[in-house]
């Protein structure tokens, strides 16, 4: 080995767990920190054997510029990728043809299950459950109590959920 070699595998030892730590709170990514360490150690490899031995203080300031290189890089692809496309032509908010097959078959296994229920009950179901009414006016609209309401409603839930 190179003196210039020995040289540098030495610092790495000594200081690659203090500037993988820096680097991590720069970049706020274990991998990438890892990433800008071991090219900092690269790039240093890569320098003239006859050049001397870098410090440690040489070696922070390399690691802090290709840290904050790959900050900036990272917002700045960022920025394209989003500024690309509006915002919602980006995903397809529209379900997939496999889901809308599972909430079709659903759908029809509540219908299906609300039809088999008593006339009385049906009607307190959807009237609040499906168009929104309150207790008071299906009551009206039935021309029954409120509690009757309530009753037809908690029987066509047990109902709808043992069924279901």
């Amino acid at each position: 080995m190179t003196a210039h070699l020995l040289d540098v595998t030495r610092l790495y030892v000594a200081e690659q767990g203090r500037l993988r730590a820096y680097v991590r709170r720069i970049l706020r990514n274990r991998a990438s920190a890892e990433d800008v360490v071991q090219q900092a150690f690269v790039n240093l490899l890569g320098r003239r054997p006859e050049a001397e031995a870098p410090s440690p203080a040489y070696v922070m300031q390399a690691v802090r510029h290709l840290a904050l290189n790959q900050l900036r890089d990272t917002r700045r692809r960022a920025q394209i990728e989003l500024s690309g496309a509006p915002l919602d032509e980006i995903a397809d908010l529209a379900p997939s043809p496999e889901m809308a097959a599972v909430h079709r078959s659903e759908l029809l296994c509540l219908l299906t299950a609300l039809a088999a229920l008593p006339p009385r009950r049906r009607e307190a179901f959807v009237l609040c459950r499906i168009e929104g009414l309150s207790y008071d006016e299906a009551a009206a609209r039935m021309e029954v109590s409120r509690n009757t309401v309530i009753s037809h409603i908690v029987a066509a839930m047990a109902e709808l959920s043992r069924r279901l």
